[in-house]
């Protein structure tokens, strides 16, 4: 009787096992920012702090460096329920609402503040209801990213004048593309994962991105100069599925989204925090920071990007932006 007990016991041990594995939740978050990048700290930040708060019964597990895709096969895993949260950059409203493009245009944000009475606000309470309805995805946080730079490979650029035929990456958006025609540049539009590799065998001999972009991956091994444009001040929008309310309890959620919230605390104070921490290492590393004609960039900015967009930006909604107290 004794081995038939043993073997009794174990079976009970496996199926107790296999029980407590399937009530447990995993939360899926995917994401195309490598490890080292800030946002990923933030993810674990958030990880950690659902755990904790449900007793293990909510898992986050997380999917960088674009594991489950780039952010046009994250929004659709979204869709698909392969996933259920990201944290991406903007590029995805001008997929889904090109009307609201001139989120992503250079020179219109002038601070994070800035930022937040406008998320705050009519305009983005209409952006938030935009994307429901078109993509599934609810916005639920902004993560600041710091505000970008233009790099390149050998050349330094300190007025549009300099960037006149450079191959410059831009990411597959369309205010990118024509902002960085109308500064000069010889655009090549790419979707992340591939910047890297573009940089190192010189398809392209430049790209921009904030500091925390830079280093987190790697891109000063293959840039030299690091041009001090301020173009955009950026940020990651940290969002949810379609899915989210019926595949989370009430209580579940309320953990969940705390979660977000505290994590996005977290992330914006070290954004602000560490902006002069990764000036520092990237000029160890060897990069030179070259100052720039920030006024010659905006004054064409103002008089020639609007114009490009009359019929596709929602009319006035620039100058609403722009107004913003």
């Amino acid at each position: 009787m004794r081995p038939l007990l043993f073997v009794f016991l174990v079976l009970m041990i496996s199926l107790t096992g296999c029980t407590e594995q399937r009530d447990e939740k995993i939360i899926r978050v995917g994401y195309v920012s490598g490890p080292t990048v800030l946002l990923h700290s933030a993810a674990e930040e958030f990880a950690e702090r659902v755990a904790q708060r449900s007793d293990g019964d909510l898992r986050v597990r997380l999917y960088p460096s674009g594991q489950l895709g780039d952010d046009r096969e994250t929004v659709e895993g979204l869709k698909l329920r392969s996933i259920d949260m990201t944290v991406m950059g903007c590029a995805f409203i001008g997929w889904y609402a090109p009307e609201y493009g001139m989120t992503e245009a250079p020179f219109v944000w002038r601070d994070y503040q800035h930022i937040d009475r406008v998320w705050r606000g009519e305009i983005g309470e209409e952006l938030r209801q935009t994307l429901r309805e078109r993509a599934g995805v609810e916005m639920r946080h902004l993560w600041y990213r710091g505000p970008r730079y233009l790099t390149t490979t050998s050349k330094k650029i300190y007025s549009p004048e300099d960037l006149r035929g450079l191959k410059l990456r831009v990411p597959e958006l369309e205010v990118y593309i024509k902002s960085w025609q109308t500064f000069g540049a010889n655009t090549t539009p790419l979707p992340f994962t591939d910047m890297f590799m573009a940089l190192k065998l010189g398809v392209v001999e430049g790209q921009e991105n904030p500091l925390a972009t830079i280093y987190g991956n790697n891109l000063h091994e293959v840039q030299k100069y690091i041009m001090e444009t301020h173009h955009l001040i950026g940020f990651y929008v940290f969002c949810t599925g379609p899915h989210f309310d019926e595949r989370f309890t009430e209580r579940e959620r309320e953990i969940i989204l705390e979660a977000a919230q505290f994590a996005t605390y977290w992330h914006n104070r070290e954004v602000e925090r560490s902006e002069a921490e990764y000036r520092r290492v990237l000029t160890d590393a060897g990069v030179e920071f070259v100052p720039v004609d920030r006024e010659a960039f905006l004054k064409l900015a103002k008089e020639k990007i609007p114009g490009q967009f009359e019929k596709t930006w929602k009319p006035g909604l620039y100058r609403r932006i722009l107004e913003t107290p």
